[in-house]
């Protein structure tokens, strides 16, 4: 009986590598891109890949409203707002300040993005000794959706608080 069962098992072997041939769409096989294996199954192909900072870049105008730290408003603003993209994650913000200095931020492919922290509680704001700390997101990867931002300025006399919709020109 032991011989028996010792010569009928035999070792299973992997069939041959089969290729549905009508599996041709491309997909997105980079993870750190919006449209990460959409698509999927299909042929990776990486130059299908959408960027957080490809959505996110542009000129938008920016609805600012400031409170003060017991919740009060300060202040409504608007200005315009330049994100400019540096690889497919980071970019720079232009216009919270008069000249050319940008803020430094970084996305992730769920179009959140955050303020890089550059000093380790935020990130030198407008050349001054405040610094800029916060955050936003895009709800879409349609051009015309909105960012909603939200950040904190450190002053000497106190923290400043942010919330605003930047709307797209």
């Amino acid at each position: 009986m032991a011989a028996l069962l010792l010569f009928s098992c035999k070792k299973y072997k992997d069939p041959n590598p089969f290729t549905d041939p009508r599996i041709v769409s491309p997909y997105c096989n980079d993870p750190s891109a919006v449209n990460y294996n959409w698509d999927f199954p299909g042929k990776p192909d990486n130059s299908v890949c959408i960027y957080p900072t490809d959505v996110i870049q542009g000129a938008y105008f920016y609805h600012d409203t400031i409170y003060n730290s017991t919740g009060d408003v300060i202040k409504r603003d608007s200005f315009t707002l330049n994100f400019s993209k540096i690889d497919t994650v980071h970019f720079t913000i232009q216009g919270f300040c008069t000249g050319t200095q940008s803020i430094s931020a970084r996305a992730t492919r769920y179009l959140l993005f955050s303020i890089d922290s550059l000093l380790g509680n935020g990130q030198e704001y407008c050349g001054l000794d405040d610094t800029i700390m916060g955050k936003g997101k895009k709800y879409s990867i349609e051009s015309s959706a909105p960012i909603k931002l939200e950040y904190q300025i450190q002053t000497d006399s106190g923290m400043v608080f942010h919330y605003g919709t930047a709307i797209k020109l």
